[in-house]
């Protein structure tokens, strides 16, 4: 990724106020006017906390609104490069180039807000989203405490969602990254993040095969780059709405697992050093939880795999090892009340699809195709086990899930290291 290139009014801006301690990012296109409106209130809310800081707000250029200068010179004249009398500082950044799929957009311009906390030198970023569903008191105060009080190099969210909320994350990426990184993370694809100043530089300059295809690379980047950085955890109560009307399962499944499948390539060397996981530390409150509702009709999804186990069977064979193959068959002779995908089972799936990525042992838009039907299965089999558990029990179950790939992972290696030959 080229350096970024800052607008010459954010250049003047800096050099007559200083350092920033904190840039406040946001990842997508936002009316200059909305995100001051926004930052005036949080400004107004963190009280004193913010009197003692100098934030930055900053969002994507390239319109004809004043993102930085004249209307801000209470931030200018104090020279505090932060707010005076509730008056944020605003200042832009060069929007990066990207694909047009569901998740890159936001990827890039995560990536170019810290690098332009790296350019101005500022100790903390916080990445978010770009519906400012996070630009809220609460999330900069949790996120700048966990950096700045707590010495963490990356600070993740925990986001509070029900049981059925998030099965992708559930399912594959959130086990795969603490299996492979060693890092307990439970959001490791997220709108919102916040990094220290020695972090920013390396996360929004990694290497060019994680920036072309990579999309959770804030862990993966702390995990290999940095492994003594802290990295930790806080609760925000944010709740951020995703467009994916109108998109394929086996689209995002193919986005999301295919971008984890390339960092597997491309970080084989530090993973296969990983054994055990770390606990992040957390930190807010955690928010209650509402009363779940009615519980999903997990039969369409069963449906899914029963259909693709029939018209697939040629294609996973190919794929998958024998003892696999006999687990699966046995699972379509089960009635829906019994069944239940083993939590080995799909770890051991979910890696030898990872294989199969590496080796292109088919067209990886057919690989992602085929384990679309096996992630509804492993859905079906899930949703049907919590629809009874409380909230605190489904957290235990989740814990145990993911234990599970961790405990599996000698057989990833394994496979890795000797693909030609299958383990029965």
């Amino acid at each position: 990724m080229a350096g970024i290139e800052l607008p010459e009014e954010t250049k003047q801006q800096e050099e007559r106020s200083g350092a920033p301690d904190v840039v406040v990012g946001v990842a997508g296109a936002v009316a200059a006017a909305d995100l001051r409106a926004r930052a005036e209130q949080v400004v107004a809310d963190l009280g004193a906390n913010a009197a003692s800081l100098r934030i930055v707000f900053a969002r994507p250029g390239g319109d004809d609104e004043p993102t930085a200068g004249g209307e801000n010179q209470g931030g200018e004249q104090n020279g505090t490069g932060g707010h005076e009398k509730g008056h944020p500082t605003l200042v832009s950044y060069t929007a990066q180039a990207s694909g047009g799929d569901l998740w890159s957009p936001i990827s890039a311009n995560q990536r170019a807000v810290l690098a332009l906390a790296a350019s101005l030198n500022a100790r903390v970023c916080i990445v978010l989203g770009p519906d400012l569903a996070g630009l809220q008191a609460h999330v900069i105060q949790l996120f700048t405490y966990a950096i700045l009080e707590r010495q963490c190099g990356l600070a993740m969210p925990i986001y509070p969602v029900g049981k059925y909320d998030g099965l992708l994350n559930t399912g594959i990426l959130s086990p795969l990254s603490r299996a492979l990184y060693g890092k307990r993370v439970r959001y490791p694809l997220t709108f919102d993040f916040a990094a220290s100043g020695a972090m920013c530089e390396r996360l929004a300059h990694g290497d060019a095969v994680s920036e072309a295809s990579g999309l959770l690379w804030p862990v993966t980047v702390a995990a290999t780059q940095t492994p003594q950085a802290v990295v930790g955890q806080v609760h925000i109560d944010v709740r951020h709405q995703v467009a994916t009307a109108g998109l394929e399962l086996s689209a995002v499944l193919g986005q999301l697992g295919g971008s984890m499948f390339e960092d597997m390539v491309s970080c084989a060397s530090q993973w296969q050093r990983v054994r055990g996981s770390q606990a992040a530390p957390v930190w807010g409150n955690e928010q209650v939880q509402e009363a779940d509702a009615a519980p999903i009709d997990a039969q369409p999804m069963l449906d899914s795999f029963l259909l693709g186990s029939k018209n697939l069977d040629e294609v996973w064979r190919l794929l998958l090892p024998p003892n696999t193959m006999l687990e699966l068959r046995r699972l379509t002779r089960l009635t829906p009340e019994q069944f239940r995908i083993p939590d080995d089972v799909w770890a051991s799936i979910v890696y030898d699809f990872a294989l199969a990525w590496r080796l292109r042992t088919i067209s990886r838009v057919h690989l992602m195709g085929a384990l679309t039907p096996l992630y509804l299965g492993w859905a079906a089999s899930y949703v049907r086990e919590v629809s009874s558990m409380t909230s605190a029990a489904t957290e235990q179950r989740v814990e145990q899930f993911t234990r599970a790939w961790e405990e599996k992972k000698p057989y990833l290696l394994s496979r890795w290291r000797w693909p030609d030959r299958f383990n029965p």
